[in-house]
């Protein structure tokens, strides 16, 4: 699998991540089992999704023994640094670890940055400099918070659902994204398109982009043939 650098940020991994929230509906062994064939396929970048403890769990179990080997990013929508704080526990706990490669704030309707009211964006820069996150991250589907990421350069990535449907204003952000160092990781659609080899060479072109599928039906579909 071609290996890719996550902008600023400096994660390296397979330029294919797996997306894990299906591990809920099977059991922990099962979990571990999908995890291990994951990375027999190249996969070390795996996105935990929102704070949900049995789901970090099956993945702390599923990875016992191999946190240096992967890379982990975790989502969160908090409205204070307090409950920011006490969901990162949480997460950490489940997974096993001390640490989350990238800490993601999922989908707001404003531009959380340094010093501003909600004092979020402060509260995962005083948890990086403990050593509790290493990056962090925006996930947006909204074109107009894209563009203030990429403006005012606060976050080290950013998830944005780029396809090769996207508009061709979409596209020349994803490449802006190269210029200005910002880790491209682009969320994993809802279903699998026709023809996955395809989709993914399309999103692989883009240097330094980092796709995301649904961890279960990607095996299912094709992940091994990409």
């Amino acid at each position: 699998m071609k290996k890719i650098i996550l902008g600023r940020s400096g994660l390296e991994t397979g330029c294919i991540g797996a997306e894990c929230g299906s591990l809920l509906s099977v059991s922990f062994e099962e979990s571990r089992c999908r995890l291990q064939r994951a990375l027999s396929c190249g996969i070390t970048f795996f996105d935990i999704g929102m704070p949900e403890e049995e789901l970090q769990k099956r993945i702390g179990h599923g990875l016992v023994g191999q946190r240096s080997q992967v890379l982990l990013a975790g989502s969160f929508v908090p409205d204070t640094p307090q409950k920011f704080q006490k969901q990162l526990e949480q997460v950490l706990r489940g997974l096993k670890t001390d640490y989350l490669d990238l800490c993601q704030i999922h989908d707001p309707d404003y531009m959380p940055r340094r010093g501003d009211a909600e004092g979020v964006y402060d509260a995962m820069l005083q948890a990086r400099e403990k050593g509790y996150i290493r990056n962090i991250g925006i996930t947006t589907g909204s074109l107009n918070v894209l563009l203030h990421a990429l403006e005012f350069g606060w976050y080290d990535t950013v998830q944005y659902p780029w396809t090769s449907q996207s508009s061709e204003e979409e596209l020349e952000l994803l490449r802006f994204c190269t210029d200005v160092q910002m880790g491209s990781i682009s969320a994993p659609p809802d279903t699998l398109p026709e023809d996955f080899a395809k989709e993914q060479a399309f999103l692989q072109a883009f240097d330094g982009h980092l796709s995301l599928w649904k961890l279960d039906e990607a095996l299912t579909d094709g992940l091994e043939k990409a």
